[in-house]
């Protein structure tokens, strides 16, 4: 009997985040890649096979990103968590594929992640929420525009 590996929550949902990004249909997708609608589709859902290395390639491409991006979300291991911190500044990253965040753009992007989480989001602190949060934004894009 053949193993079934398949397709983590986290491959499936950064196919879909980046098709998505990137304002593309599972038609275009499709027209791109070769790959059936329905197949991206199931992938999307993790309801399919891990996908072979072409595809993986193929998916890829159409979506601007390494085939190693892919890769490494697909065989993320569930036992292997790290915090929010250790991984974005382990990493060198982009938002929007072109300008990498700086240390203090991670972590003013932290502290912005923080301020979300903190606030209490009711009708007697809603402006002062918004106000705090849109402080943090503006922190953030400041320094990641420099």
């Amino acid at each position: 009997m053949r193993d079934v590996r398949a397709v983590n929550k986290s491959f499936a949902s950064m196919v879909k985040h980046l098709r998505k990004k990137r304002g593309l249909s599972l038609r275009e997708m499709k027209e791109l890649t070769g790959i059936s609608e329905s197949y991206i589709n199931r992938i999307e859902k993790g309801d399919r096979e891990c996908p072979t290395y072409p595809v993986i390639e193929r998916l890829a491409s159409a979506l601007g990103v390494e085939p190693v991006d892919l890769l490494e979300v697909s065989s993320k291991n569930s036992n292997n968590v790290v915090s929010l911190e250790q991984l974005l500044f382990s990493r060198e990253f982009t938002v929007d594929g072109v300008n990498k965040f700086s240390s203090e753009a991670v972590a003013l992007l932290l502290d912005l992640i923080d301020v979300v989480y903190e606030v209490r989001w009711d009708k007697d602190t809603l402006i002062a929420d918004i106000y705090e949060i849109s402080e943090a934004v503006d922190n953030l894009k400041q320094e990641h525009n420099n």
